[in-house]
């Protein structure tokens, strides 16, 4: 379930900043001799960070009152939670992109969470689904979170089961967050 919290703060941080945009705060900060790149990277590296920290606050606490171990690798562990973090940063800059006013684009982005995370097996174990929709989900980053969460926490295993969802998801920041950067716009669009 730690995928789906963090990706609800991946939509706080996109509806956060088309509230900025909608206040003007981004025609002031346009004035600071920052580039847009700049700017949308300070946000996303802060959500990350938040992203990552929470991942090891829930991942602490399920240690400490469920007796959750990660019993694969501990740095495959930290690869995993990394790459869904700067994931996670990307797709709420994307969302922010997509997006004309923050109420519009909560209810829609929350939608499309919720679905990319039972496609991506974090309700539903992935062996129930037919094999068809099992090859369709290796599309979904939630996929690769959960899968690799899996495997370096009850699965036990090591350092390289580790590498496929990091490069996954890391390739799907690096796809969000050019489209984010491509797409961002100052002003609102009236």
């Amino acid at each position: 379930m730690v995928v789906q919290f963090i990706l609800f703060l991946g939509i706080d941080v996109g509806v956060g900043l088309l509230q900025q945009r909608q206040r003007g705060l981004w025609k002031r900060f346009r004035a600071a001799p920052l580039s847009r790149g700049v700017l949308l990277s300070s946000r996303a590296v802060s959500a990350a960070i938040l992203s990552f920290f929470v991942v090891l606050a829930n991942f602490l606490f399920a240690r400490l009152v469920f007796n959750v171990r990660v019993e694969g690798s501990m740095a495959g562990f930290l690869a995993v939670a990394a790459a869904f973090s700067l994931m996670t940063a990307a797709f709420g800059m994307l969302v922010a992109t997509f997006g004309k006013t923050p109420e519009a684009t909560r209810g829609l982005s929350i939608f499309v969470t919720l679905l990319a995370v039972m496609l991506g097996g974090a309700w539903i174990p992935m062996f129930l689904f037919p094999q068809w929709l099992q090859k369709v989900t290796l599309v979904m980053p939630t996929r690769w979170a959960v899968d690799g969460l899996e495997a370096m926490t009850w699965r036990g295993l090591g350092f390289t089961a580790a590498l496929a969802p990091v490069a996954v998801l890391i390739a799907f920041a690096c796809l969000f967050g050019w489209v984010a950067a491509a797409r961002f716009r100052w002003e609102s669009e009236a």
